[in-house]
This record gives structure tokens, C-alpha cells and sequence, in this order.
């Protein structure tokens, strides 16, 4: 086993097997009912890494501030077609949403203001739960890894999301009172 300057031994992570094919994907989401701590820079980051080692992964903003979007070099403003459209519109196929980044192996489903209102549609909609996953069933044969990128809250949207997931990411900030939100958070996802 390999040692440090000072003697320690470490273990070394090798990189994984190159891919032969991808997908299907395991869905991620990256939430937490907290603003602030870190759900956008995680995801684009992990995307980066994951992208990286020749996974391709897709980022689903669904936050109406529409981070990731920019974050990713999208002007969220100028787009007509978001996540929004690919919730709520059966005419608009989500390969037309899908925007290609400037990093290889990383698309993302943008958003921006536009997803604010969605919290209240959602509310009136049949099977209202599982919009998202219909959605992501379309592309998930087409990437390795999706990530979605949830806003700080625990509404409709969060919810979708959890739904759609495999499983789910919490960044959280190290204190007290992050601990009781990951209390509240635990119990929602339990429910879904």
C-alpha cells in the first residue's frame, strides 16, 4: 500500500471501466429545503467530474432562479423552450429542450423564471407527482447519470423530483440547525 511523507498509508481509487454503451441512468436529486448550500455547485461539479470519466450526464434545472442554467453558460432569459415547456406543453418533445453545454458529455433541460408557476399548476394536475419522471423516461436511455438540481423547497416541485429519483443527494452546511432540516427533508422522502 502507497504512504505519504509521513509514513501513513493511503488507499488509492482507481478510475472506473471505460463504457461500452450508456445509460440507463440513475436519477439523482440533488436537494435540500435550505438556500445556500451548495445543491447548484455540487451538481454542475459532480456533472463535471462524472463527464470527465466519459459518463454522459444530464442536468435538470429545477429552480425558477435558473443557477445551473447560467452556471452551465445558458442565457436563461433568452429561451423558449425550459423545463417549464417539457412539464406542461405535450407538443414541445424534450430533445427540443435538451441544450448542449460547452462541456463534453454534459446537456441540461434549463429553466428560469418561467418554472415559478409551476408550483400552482401543478397543484390542478392529474398525477401531478410523476410529470418529471414522464419526462426524464423519453432521454434516460441516453445518458448515465441525470441530475436534478432542486429548488430550496419542499413544494410540488421538490416533490416531482423525488419521485423521479433513484436516489438523492443532501449537501448541507455543517451546523445544528442544517441537522434539523435534514430531519424534515428525511420525512419527505420517506413519504414519497
Amino acid at each position: 500500500m502507497p504512504t505519504d511523507l509521513l509514513g501513513r498509508e493511503y488507499e488509492t481509487f482507481h478510475a472506473p471501466e471505460p463504457l461500452t454503451s450508456h445509460g440507463p441512468a440513475r436519477i439523482i436529486a440533488m436537494c435540500n429545503q435550505k438556500g445556500g448550500v451548495g445543491k447548484t455547485t455540487s451538481s454542475i461539479n459532480i456533472a463535471g467530474a462524472l463527464s470527465q470519466y466519459g459518463r454522459r450526464v444530464l442536468i435538470v434545472d429545477f429552480d425558477p432562479q435558473g443557477a445551473a442554467t447560467v452556471g452551465l453558460g445558458i442565457n436563461a432569459n433568452a429561451l423558449d423552450n425550459t423545463v417549464y415547456t417539457a412539464l406542461f406543453d405535450s407538443s414541445v418533445d424534450v430533445h427540443d429542450v435538451i441544450r448542449h453545454t460547452e462541456t463534453e458529455n454534459i446537456d441540461i433541460i434549463p429553466a428560469n423564471i418561467d418554472l415559478s408557476a409551476a408550483e400552482v399548476q401543478l397543484v390542478t394536475e392529474v398525477g401531478r407527482e410523476q410529470i418529471l419522471a414522464g419526462v426524464l423516461r423519453k432521454v434516460r436511455d441516453e445518458y448515465d447519470v441525470i441530475i436534478v438540481d432542486c429548488q430550496p423547497s419542499l413544494g410540488l416541485l421538490t416533490v416531482n423530483a423525488l419521485t423521479a429519483a433513484d436516489g438523492v443527494i443532501i449537501p448541507l452546511a455543517a451546523e445544528f440547525f442544517a441537522l434539523r432540516g435534514v430531519a424534515l427533508l428525511m420525512q419527505s422522502i420517506e413519504k414519497v
